[in-house]
């Protein structure tokens, strides 16, 4: 997976902390990802700084071959954004795959018809 930063209003310390800081939750996303060709996914990280609110937004944008997933987060502490901005494009992620895999169909996934005592009745011939 690519990465690539862009950043906005921050320190050189700054956007070197972003860096790696996101360089240490890249697995989590990268586990998620198998099913794709390595080179196709491409992640852009976004960070900007408000000076007047002393906040940060960070943005994370997954493009893949079929669908870009994007995850914006604003906080106060850099590290804090970047997490909760890797949580909600995990849950995209997860939602994006199991619309791929589609509707289970299989016999052992599907619900079981569990019998009922009126159903039992019938069976023995009450």
């Amino acid at each position: 997976m690519d990465i690539n930063f862009f950043f906005k209003n921050l320190s050189p310390q700054e956007e070197k902390a972003l860096s790696e800081y996101v360089e240490q939750k890249r697995p989590a996303i990268e586990a998620l990802l198998t099913k794709f060709a390595p080179d196709a996914q491409n992640l852009r990280v976004s960070a900007g700084k408000f000076e007047k609110h002393n906040a940060f937004e960070v943005e994370f944008c997954l493009v893949l071959p079929n669908k870009s997933v994007v995850a914006k987060e604003t906080s106060h502490a850099i590290t804090k954004g970047v997490d909760l901005a890797k949580d909600r494009l995990v849950a995209q992620i997860k939602k994006h795959l199991a619309q791929l895999r589609g509707p289970r169909l299989h016999r052992s996934i599907r619900e079981q018809k569990v019998p009922t005592t009126m159903s039992m009745f019938e069976e023995i011939g009450f």
